[in-house]
Parts: C-alpha cells; structure tokens; sequence
C-alpha cells in the first residue's frame, strides 16, 4: 500500500483498513480535507502552522519556527489533538520532514502530554547520537532518553514517510516508512496524555492520521 499516490481521503480509508484488526477501538482521524482541522489542535504559536494543499492531499503544515520558550529543554513546535486523552494507543500517519538534510533533521510525535514540564515523545532523527533518534521523556526536567533499542537513524528524503507508534503499558515502539522492525523502543512513563505532532526546530507537514486507544483521564501534574 503506497500513501503517497492516493488522495486524502483514500489514504485515511487505506489507514483504517490497514489497522482494522486492532483490539483498539480508533478514537481519532484526520484527513485535513478542509483549513478547519487547523482547529483541532493547540499549538505553542499558532503563526508557525497553517493549512496547506499537496498534490491533491490537504495537510498540516509547520511551515516556520514557534516563538515559543517551553520551561525545560524540549521540543518548540507542537501541534496537540484537543479533548482526546489517551493510555495505549497505536497512532498511525503520514509525515514529510520539509527542511534541511543534517544529522538532527526531525519530527517528533508526542503522547502522554499533560502539560508542557510532563509529557513523552518520539524524536526521528537522520542520526542517532545522545539527543537525536531518541524516545524521550519530559518530566519537570530537561528531556532524558529512555530508549531500549534503535537504529542509526531514519531517511527522510523527500516526500510522505508513514510514521507508527504504539505504546502499550511503558513498553514503546516505532516504524518508520513500513520498516519491518522498529526504528525506535523504549520503556517510558505510562501516563494517559494528549497526542501532538511536530519538530523540535525544523519544519514538517502531517496527513492522514488514525488514532487508536483507550480513552482515559488525564493524570494531574505533579
């Protein structure tokens, strides 16, 4: 199944098929088909993301850097989904990493957000060195890697890459572009939080996305 040449909404009904055997029950989807999806998500600027048209394929779009200072080191440009909270969850999408070509060329992939001093994510890297290509933990601290296992980094060329996640209890796991084994693992807290999108300071567009979970309350901040 290629993403790439479908339009917007067979690559979301292809998504949907694609995970139809999951024990999880899908509690999102975006197809950004319209400028108003912009409004399902709270972003740290929202001057830095917009609506764009690709090809036939509606997307959204971090098209400049946040003016956003977040209280500990950690990614600037975040993209959350409003009034979804969940625990285990499997997130599947499509991302296009539009900046440069250098060794922290990024996206990240946010879950377990519960404000900005406590929340997990996945950084995809070019390479992997000690802050790049990490699972990554934000805990009233700087973010601390809590990787188990990964590659030496990802190929974002040019153009759609399918990203998944899945989080099931602290054991966390990524694929990259349909590899057969994942890019990133690691065990992290298993709080119940929000999903978000984004790079820590490049750019990106993001389309077609499914998510499947248990909804859940969020954990109040320590």
């Amino acid at each position: 199944m290629v993403l790439l040449h479908l339009t917007r909404g067979a690559a979301l009904a292809a998504l949907v098929l694609a995970t139809a055997c999951s024990s999880l029950p899908v509690v999102a989807t975006e197809d950004f088909d319209r400028s108003s999806s912009l409004a399902r998500f709270e972003c740290t600027d929202t001057k830095a993301w917009r609506w764009l048209e690709v090809d036939g394929t509606g997307a959204l779009d971090l098209h400049q850097q946040s003016a956003y200072v977040p209280p500990h080191r950690s990614p600037l440009n975040l993209a959350l989904l409003r009034d979804v909270t969940v625990g285990d969850f499997e997130l599947e999408l499509e991302a296009w990493q539009t900046g440069r070509e250098y060794p922290h060329r990024d996206l990240v992939f946010v879950f377990g957000y519960r404000d900005p001093a406590h929340f997990c994510y996945a950084h995809l890297a070019s390479a992997a060195d000690g802050s790049a290509h990490h699972l990554q933990v934000v805990d009233g601290a700087d973010r601390a890697p809590r990787t188990v296992q990964r590659t030496q980094g990802v190929a974002w060329g040019s153009g759609w890459k399918h990203v998944r996640i899945e989080r099931s209890g602290a054991r966390v796991r990524v694929w990259f572009d349909r590899s057969p084994e994942p890019v990133l693992e690691g065990e992290l807290p298993a709080w119940p939080g929000r999903i978000g999108l984004g790079s820590f300071d490049d750019t990106g567009r993001f389309t077609a996305l499914v998510l499947r979970g248990r909804t859940a309350q969020p954990v109040p901040s320590r």
